[in-house]
């Protein structure tokens, strides 16, 4: 598809055509559910409270508010991996300063106020606040998909996802047994491989997220590697082009030609299979290009600071002092988002990171919150 700038696109096209894709992602979501899951009623309930949160967005967008139906919540950063090349490790996190379960809920009650659809849980790992992830049950409206290294997935979790159907754990993995524990730790393919296990004997609704580079990408493509997870019981894919934080991995990064063979398998892979495949940022051209500074979505990090992205750590406000509706008028994330410069072919998976030295003049115009 050719690319689009998306200064051409207005806050309103844009809110129709994300409210699209969001239609057509929950109708394969339902589609699964019926065919594969004894849980089939309460995830297609869970589905259909999706269209209630498309006219709230709808009604703000009337009103001169483009909500973005996707926030991703960064709830802690602490992890017990120590991942070759991890984008989070690089940060300076302030752990002390973390949100804590009260602050997160209330985070999740003004997203559901302002129609936000689904919130994106990550670290660190997730898991490791075990009380804010039990908040997700009581917003049945918002679909949780939580993006864990699977370790710590045991019975006791599993009960709790047989019980709160909108929380869908996303175990990270890097492709087969010698690329996973080659970056993630010795045994650690073994031991995510048990919560795979479980995870199917309880008929839990799960994904696996994919780090794509120039030297695992034919190998996590092969209709074999796909097979295999979805008789293991996976049946979402995420696919997170490799982003370049230390200069000498360069090499990793996927080339033109591998992202058009990513393509041309991920049609192939929609149509051949029944699962949900999603691609970042490819999946975005469709809408113009980069969806970060609440274009599509939001990054909230552990301590409250509102970012463009997990990959742009830049913020001006924090959700300690005001609220999720203020922080989206943020005059940094609304400068960010209309900079259609940025958007321009980039050699990594996010072209805000690969145009940090202009990300970082623009946000000396404003007051940082770190």
């Amino acid at each position: 598809m050719e690319r689009v700038n998306y200064s051409e696109i207005s806050n309103s096209t844009l809110t129709k055509m994300l409210n699209k894709s969001i239609a057509l992602l929950i109708e394969d979501f339902i589609k699964i559910a019926l065919k594969d899951f004894s849980s089939a009623k309460s995830i297609i309930t869970i589905a259909l409270k999706q269209k209630n949160t498309e006219r709230i967005r709808n009604e703000f967008e009337e009103n001169g508010l483009h909500v973005p139906p996707f926030m991703i919540a960064s709830i802690t950063s602490t992890c017990n991996l120590k991942c070759k090349g991890c984008y989070d490790r690089i940060k300076d996190h302030p752990c002390s300063s973390e949100l804590n379960e009260e602050q997160w809920r209330d985070i999740f009650l003004q997203a559901r106020e302002l129609g936000i659809a689904f919130i994106l849980l990550a670290g660190g790992e997730p898991l490791m606040k075990s009380n804010i992830i039990k908040e997700c049950i009581k917003f049945p409206e918002i679909i949780f998909p939580m993006f864990t290294n699977g370790l710590l997935i045991n019975k006791e979790w599993v009960d709790f996802f047989a019980s709160c159907r909108n929380l869908i754990p996303v175990i990270s993995i890097e492709g087969d047994r010698n690329q996973t524990n080659n970056r993630r730790g010795e045994k650690v393919f073994e031991k995510i491989s048990q919560s795979f296990d479980l995870l199917k004997e309880r008929s839990i609704f799960y994904g696996i997220s994919i780090t794509l580079t120039s030297e695992n990408i034919e190998s996590v493509m092969e209709e074999g590697f796909i097979k295999n997870h979805i008789n293991k019981g996976c049946r979402v894919f995420f696919f997170i082009e490799y982003i370049p934080f230390d200069s000498s991995t360069e090499n990793l990064v996927l080339s033109e030609a591998q992202r058009i063979f990513l393509d041309g398998k991920l049609r192939e892979l929609r149509e051949k299979y029944k699962g949900i495949f999603i691609a970042f940022p490819g999946d975005e051209k469709e809408f113009g290009g980069c969806l970060a500074a609440g274009r599509g979505f939001i990054h909230i990090n552990s301590i409250g600071a509102v970012e463009p992205c997990p990959f742009a750590p830049y913020s001006d406000v924090n959700l300690k002092s005001l609220t999720l509706k203020e922080a989206l008028k943020s005059p940094l994330l609304n400068e960010i988002k209309s900079m259609h410069g940025l958007l321009k072919e980039h050699k990594g998976g996010c072209a805000l990171f690969e145009n940090k030295a202009l990300v970082e003049e623009i946000t000396k115009n404003y007051e940082s919150y770190k």
